[in-house]
């Protein structure tokens, strides 16, 4: 199973000068258009204040699979760009789970 989960707030500024905050939200909310778009099949998204999931279901055909995983690394790259750039303010941690 693939999925990415966002939580917290950045704090780099106050809510609507946050920067850092626009930045990871725009990458989460392109993922989100991606996937829909590109791999043609709806995400399991989930959004609270503070936090978002985006999973792939099990059930996807294997090239639209492969397209979201695609997107989804891109997005990470992306996250992680910020990350590099924002450390104090944006940490990403991958989890690898056998199964």
């Amino acid at each position: 199973m693939v999925r990415l989960q966002v939580s917290g707030h950045a704090e780099f500024a106050s809510y609507g000068k946050d920067i850092v905050c626009a930045g990871v939200s725009a990458l989460v909310e392109t993922c989100i258009l991606g996937i829909e778009n590109i791999s043609e099949f709806k995400p399991l998204v989930i959004k609270k204040d503070g936090y978002v999931l985006v999973e792939i279901p099990r059930d996807v055909s294997a090239c639209a699979r492969k397209k979201a995983n695609i997107i989804m690394e891109t997005i990470l790259l992306g996250l992680k760009d910020i990350s590099n750039s924002y450390p104090q303010y944006v940490q990403v941690t991958i989890k690898k789970e056998v199964q």
